[in-house]
C-alpha cells in the first residue's frame, strides 16, 4: 500500500524540481541557455575586436588568424562569422573579413570599456598592472554603454589608457596615435615612452620588470642587430627586439630632459638626507595618493633614520614624522641632493 504522506512528499519534490528547472529567466534551463548565449556573444565580440585590430594594423584577417585569436579550430569559426555577417557587422570577400560601419562601431564600444576599465584599475585601485588586461577582458563583455559613460565621467574623460592606447569616445572618435617604435630611434636619442603593448602578457611583464613604464625617459646607448642597449633610471638594460618592438616612444621635450639620472629614496644610507624630486609615474592610484598624504611631494626633505633587522622596511624622517617604507615603495620616490641654504 502506498503511503499517502510519502506520495505527497514525492510529488511535491518532483513539482519543486520541475519548477526550479523550468522557472522562466531564473531556472536551470534558463541559466544554461543564458550561459550558452553569453558564451556565443563573447566569442562574437572577441571576433569583432580581433578583426578591428587587424584592420588598424593593415593586416588581412583570415579564418586561421581568427581561430588563433579565439583559441578555436578553424572549422569552429564558420558559425561565428556566419552569424556576424547575418547581423550586418561584417562582410566576407576573397581578401578575408571586413567590418561594416556597424561592426566597427560595435568593436569600438568593446575597446572603450576595456581601456576605460584598465584606466580605472590604474588610477583607483591597487590591482597589479599585470592583471589589468585580464580583468578588462571580462568587464568589456559585461558593462553597458551607461556604465562606460559613468566611468569615463568619474575619471575625467581620459584620452588614453595606462598602456598609452587611445580610448574611443562615446561617439566612436579616437585620439590620434603618437610616436614611433623604440627600434626606430638612433643611438644617443633621449626619448619618452608613450605606449607599451600589453600582449603577450609575458612580454609585457618582462618590460615592466626592467623599469620601463609610461612617461619614463630612455637613452638609446647602443643598437645591435638583435637588441638595443638603453639607459633607464640610471641603469643599463638590454632589450631584445621582441621587447623593444612592443614599446612606442617620442623624443623627450627639451625642457623635460633629465641630464643626470635621478636616484631613488631606497638608495639613501643611514643618516643621509635628500630632497624629493617627484614620484615615479609607475606609482599610481591609491599607492600614489598614500605617499602624497605622507607629505612626499617635490621639495620635501627626507632622511634615512634606521633599517629594520631584516633590512626591509626602512624608517625615514618625513616632515618630523617617522615613516616606515618598504624598498619597493621607496623605489618610486625620486630624490636629488639636498642643498642647505646658509
Amino acid at each position: 500500500m502506498i503511503d499517502p504522506v510519502m506520495a505527497l512528499l514525492t510529488a511535491g519534490a518532483v513539482c519543486l524540481g520541475a519548477f526550479l528547472m523550468f522557472w522562466p529567466e531564473k531556472g536551470l534551463i534558463a541559466r544554461l541557455r543564458w550561459s550558452k548565449d553569453t558564451g556565443k556573444r563573447v566569442l562574437m565580440e572577441d571576433a569583432l575586436k580581433h578583426i578591428y585590430n587587424c584592420e588598424e594594423e593593415n593586416v588581412t584577417c583570415t579564418f586561421h588568424s581568427l581561430a588563433g585569436a579565439l583559441l578555436k579550430e578553424p572549422n569552429q569559426i564558420t558559425p561565428i562569422i556566419t552569424r556576424l555577417e547575418s547581423l550586418g557587422l561584417l562582410t566576407i570577400s576573397g581578401q578575408g573579413f571586413q567590418l561594416t560601419s556597424e561592426g566597427k562601431n560595435y568593436a569600438l564600444r568593446i575597446l572603450r570599456v576595456h581601456r576605460l576599465w584598465e584606466r580605472y584599475l590604474a588610477e583607483e585601485t591597487g590591482v597589479p598592472e599585470t592583471a589589468w588586461h585580464e580583468q578588462a577582458e571580462i568587464k568589456e563583455h559585461i558593462f553597458t554603454e551607461e556604465d562606460a559613460n559613468r566611468i569615463s565621467r568619474q575619471l575625467g574623460y581620459p584620452r588614453y589608457d595606462p598602456h598609452g592606447d587611445p580610448i574611443p569616445t562615446a561617439s566612436g572618435d579616437l585620439p590620434p596615435h603618437r610616436g614611433r617604435l623604440l627600434n626606430n630611434f638612433l643611438e644617443g636619442d633621449i626619448v619618452q615612452v608613450i605606449h607599451i603593448e600589453d600582449e603577450p602578457s609575458a612580454v609585457y611583464a618582462e618590460i615592466i620588470e626592467k623599469g620601463i613604464y609610461l612617461g619614463v625617459q630612455i637613452e638609446i646607448s647602443k643598437k645591435l642587430k638583435n637588441s638595443i642597449h638603453i639607459l633607464v633610471a640610471g641603469k643599463v638594460q638590454t632589450l631584445p627586439v621582441l621587447l623593444s618592438g612592443n614599446i612606442t616612444a617620442q623624443p623627450a621635450p627639451e625642457e623635460q630632459k633629465i641630464e643626470e639620472p635621478l636616484q631613488s629614496l631606497s638608495s639613501l644610507k643611514t643618516g643621509e638626507e635628500a630632497e624629493v624630486a617627484g614620484i615615479s609615474r609607475a606609482c599610481r592610484g591609491a599607492q600614489r595618493r598614500r605617499l602624497m598624504d605622507l607629505g612626499i611631494v617635490p621639495g620635501t626633505v627626507v632622511s634615512m633614520v634606521m633599517t629594520s633587522a631584516g633590512g626591509d622596511p626602512k624608517a625615514y624622517n618625513i616632515r618630523g614624522a617617522m615613516i616606515a617604507l618598504r624598498e619597493d615603495q621607496a623605489d618610486f620616490i625620486h630624490i636629488q641632493p639636498f642643498k642647505k641654504v646658509n
